[in-house]
């Protein structure tokens, strides 16, 4: 596994200097296809009314509003993130939602979750073998666990989006957040992480059942969903 290249408290205060215009950054420079990307991922993880479930690396908070919507008011939904800037954010957009700042490795709350979500989150954490152990301490057996994650797409398209990733989205990113390190940063990461098949193996290396990889947008971006045993 390919460790990020900040350690964990760096990456918190890049977030957090961009907390402001991030949820912008990510309909321009996603096209608003990671609004559809989280609906899928939702309806991929299979949650319903009443359930319960934890959204670590939650940013803010709109996969966990997303979710809150599928669990009704009889549900509960909790995101989770390190980044105080990015929860500032997501309390104020949806003040009825829970939200807690902790470490994705050390989660401040006990559980059992019925399901627990991950969005642009893995290539963030040092440590995934540690990841799926506290996600399997959160979850009951049975529960599931879903990861929604940038990948790399083969071919000639994979070309075309190594070229967006080392030429466009940095500039891009830089020119609307004013914060060009934070996205050559995020861009790297994507480069480096796990492809699509290597995540699944580290999934089932940590004890997780039942994966199954889903490829969004041609493999830009790609659902994985998991059972606890």
């Amino acid at each position: 596994m390919t460790r990020p290249p900040l350690p964990p408290n760096r990456i918190a205060e890049m977030f957090d200097r961009i907390h402001a215009r991030y949820d912008l950054l990510n309909r321009v420079l996603s096209l608003g296809l990671d609004v559809l990307w989280r609906r899928r991922a939702i309806r991929e993880l299979g949650v319903g009314r009443g359930d319960s479930v934890v959204d670590l690396c939650c940013g803010t908070g709109d996969l966990t509003q997303e979710i809150s919507k599928v669990v009704g008011p009889g549900g509960r939904v909790v995101g989770v993130d390190f980044a105080g800037g990015m929860l500032s954010v997501a309390r104020q957009k949806f003040p009825g939602l829970e939200f807690v700042q902790g470490d994705a490795l050390a989660v401040p709350l006990s559980g059992p979750f019925d399901a627990a979500t991950l969005a642009f989150g893995p290539r963030n954490i040092h440590d995934l073998p540690a990841l799926w152990r506290e996600l399997r301490r959160l979850v009951r057996p049975g529960g599931r666990i879903m990861s929604l994650e940038l990948t790399r797409p083969s071919g000639v398209l994979g070309w075309l989006h190594g070229f967006y990733l080392r030429q466009v989205l940095p500039r891009l990113g830089c020119w609307l957040s004013g914060d060009n390190s934070a996205y050559i940063y995020l861009c790297n990461t994507i480069a480096a992480f796990l492809d699509r098949e290597q995540l699944s193996e580290s999934m089932r290396h940590g004890g997780l059942l039942e994966v199954r990889a889903i490829p969004l947008s041609f493999g830009i971006v790609t659902v994985h969903v998991a059972t606890v045993p």
